[in-house]
């Protein structure tokens, strides 16, 4: 690699950070320890050395460098001489996987010898900031097999002093597991934590950034994979940028792409429009663009890269509006708990009922950030749900008492909640299930029904039993609930059952008046709508935009005067709201063609945007994007184009 080629290379396609790979599986300078392994034709290099060659390419034009290591794994021939470092599998076994042994983070490796090797590196190169790619647990090959929870003797010892009594989990699903995962992120904590001092106590102000311990950089990897469409989420990188950012604003958040296929094909350039949609939706959220290139990066190979050039180049002529930028959205929608690099155990229960939430929300234009649970301890600490007038919970596993205790507190003093899902406390056997939330409607629950045999031939309608609005499915489970005195039941409930074979015994349902659907109650101050079902969960797999319409017209008035704007937009653009240098900002993102796991370059769309009661004042409006004033109607009507992946309206 020609390295000052590559800068300059860099330079041209926009980017001013150089991630180059440094050490850990393999080093890119020179080492002498016997688990230290060089890459194999590292000594052709006439310097002999590819990170000092890269550090002054690129300080000679200003173009930072983060050094990369992977201490994830070892040449297995190396773990041979230390097996006390080897991560064990569910089955008791190595993992191993090319020639390469997963390395546990309690071993000694971790705990003595990186230390050493990072003081050794900053010792002799001024990098810019270290990243660690896979500091991880690392349940989920590169092959996509599942390899379960380390099971070797230090960590067996950790969780059952964590956990007296406990069987030791073998992988997600099994009891334990969620006991677990605390106990695995202290740990990667407490050596990210460490590694920031031996780095910060040669080169101070070093920072530091790796996928699962936020430090100084939140690394939020959001790559669509090939022959995974079923599996792909669209809102992916724009749910992760908001996470972090409203969890802690002061760290920055990188959005990073890959600009090829995918794990099995890193040869394969991505679709520029996919690539393109992937920078806009950290832009929106006020995150930033990042990209990852096997070896060089040529745009001819990578055509994905010139195409998203224009965007860094719109980043470079707004960097004070960015530099600013702050999430301003009314509503907020509580994502699970959820990484980056597990993105194929994103398919519990709670996420179908998550994304169901997500897609009626953004299909209607209704802006609003997301907040994860695995940051609910930033989220109390600083009441962080102050900020919104509506937060929608897609049921509350996996919520610790303080956030539920926080959500009381919020609508007691005039928040609003839509609570769907499984919100019952069922850690009684042989007791009906309680509500975790004080402010739910529903006081416990007296019955589940769930799977086909129990919903089928059923819907849920109008409680008059009108034909005059469509009938809804019910996917997943529908809760009978004791409800509170003062409760006010909605105008849809559940049918009772009656077969679902062939069409002559089908029909003959009516309203059940014990299953309300959709239940309204007062709670101090505030107000709360449930949904006793998996309603998003029945949006996600049934697609129905008439059930997507229920859940967000009882947003929309939850909201009421705090409305910021509305749109007269397709479904497939998406609308976020935020401020900067005085003003509003809303990005507008064309999600039109493609098919469902790639986006093809975006149809024109032209439609209004219909400014609310908060922004009734606004002087003036313009396009940056585009590039031109954007007059404000009667009605605080604004006539937009969207002629490409991104519009950025600045209202003043």
């Amino acid at each position: 690699m020609d390295a000052a080629r590559a800068v300059d290379e860099l330079i041209s396609l926009g980017y001013d950070t150089w991630l180059c790979n440094a050490g850990g599986i393999v080093y890119f300078y020179p080492v002498h320890e016997p688990y230290q392994r060089t890459a194999r034709t590292l000594a052709e290099r006439p310097s002999g050395d590819l990170v000092g060659d890269v550090v002054e390419a690129a300080h000679e034009r200003d173009v930072r460098v983060l050094s990369r290591f992977d201490f994830s794994r070892l040449p297995s021939d190396i773990v041979a001489d230390h097996p006390e470092w080897a991560f064990v599998d569910r089955d008791g076994e190595w993992y191993t996987e090319d020639g390469l042994t997963a390395i546990c983070p309690r071993s000694d490796y971790h705990e003595v010898l990186v230390p050493q090797i990072l003081d050794d590196f900053v010792r002799r190169y001024p990098v810019d900031g270290v990243f660690f790619n896979w500091l991880q647990f690392t349940e989920v090959a590169y092959s996509g097999a599942y390899k379960g929870v380390c099971r070797c003797d230090r960590c067996r010892a950790a969780f059952q002093q964590a956990h007296p009594g406990h069987a030791h989990p073998r992988g997600v699903g099994e009891e334990g597991y969620d006991l677990w995962l605390p106990v695995a992120f202290a740990r990667l904590t407490e050596l990210a934590e460490r590694y920031s001092e031996v780095v910060n106590a040669v080169r101070p102000g070093t920072p530091l950034m790796l996928a699962d311990v936020r430090m100084d950089i939140a690394f939020l990897e959001t790559n669509s994979s090939l022959g995974h469409g079923d599996k792909w989420w669209p809102h992916t990188p724009s749910e992760l940028a908001s996470v972090n950012r409203i969890s802690d604003p002061a760290v920055p958040a990188l959005v990073h792409s890959s600009v090829n296929m995918g794990l099995p094909y890193r040869q394969i350039a991505e679709e520029p429009a996919q690539f393109r949609r992937y920078m806009a939706q950290a832009l929106s959220r006020g995150a930033l663009p990042s990209s990852v290139a096997i070896g060089v990066a040529d745009a001819e190979r990578f055509p994905c890269l010139r195409a998203g050039a224009e965007l860094f180049g719109f980043l470079r002529l707004h960097h004070d509006l960015y530099a600013g930028f702050e999430p301003a959205a009314r509503v907020a929608l509580v994502r699970p708990r959820g990484g980056t690099a597990l993105s194929e155990l994103q398919s519990r229960d709670d996420f179908s009922e998550y994304r169901g939430l997500y897609t009626a929300l953004q299909e209607a234009h209704i802006a609003f950030d997301v907040i994860g649970l695995q940051y609910q301890e930033q989220l109390v600490r600083r009441d962080v749900l102050g900020r919104y007038r509506v937060v929608v919970v897609p049921g509350t596993a996996g919520m610790d008492a303080p956030l539920r205790h926080a959500l009381d507190d919020f609508v007691r003093t005039g928040g609003a909640l839509l609570l769907t899902g499984d919100a019952f406390d069922d850690q009684e056997p042989g007791t009906a299930a309680t509500a975790v939330l004080d402010a739910a409607p529903a006081v416990r629950r007296t019955a589940r029904l769930s799977g086909v045999a129990r919903l089928g031939g059923r819907y849920v309608g109008p409680a008059d039993g009108s034909t005059a609005e469509p009938l809804h499915p019910v996917v997943g489970h529908f809760s009978l609930a004791e409800w509170r005195a003062e409760s006010i039941p909605g105008r849809l409930v559940l049918s009772t059952q009656t077969p679902f074979g062939p069409p002559e015994i089908t029909g003959g349902n009516a309203p059940a008046d014990d299953a309300p659907a959709l239940v309204r109650a007062r709670f101090g101050a505030g107000r709360v709508v449930q949904f006793p079902w998996s309603v998003g969960t029945t949006s996600h797999e049934s697609g129905l935009s008439a059930l997507d319409r229920v859940v967000s017209d009882e947003v929309a008035s939850l909201l009421g005067d705090d409305t910021v704007v509305t749109a007269n937009l397709p479904a497939s653009v998406e609308l976020t709201l935020g401020r900067a240098e005085g003003g509003w900002v809303i990005h507008l993102i064309n999600h039109t063609s493609g098919r469902g796991d790639r986006v093809r370059e975006p149809l024109p769309v032209h439609g209004q945007l219909v400014l609310g009661p908060r922004l009734r004042g606004a002087r003036s409006a313009r396009a940056l994007v585009a590039d031109r004033v954007l007059p404000i109607a009667e009605g605080m009507r604004i006539d937009v184009d969207l002629n490409g992946v991104l519009e950025v309206i600045r209202i003043d």
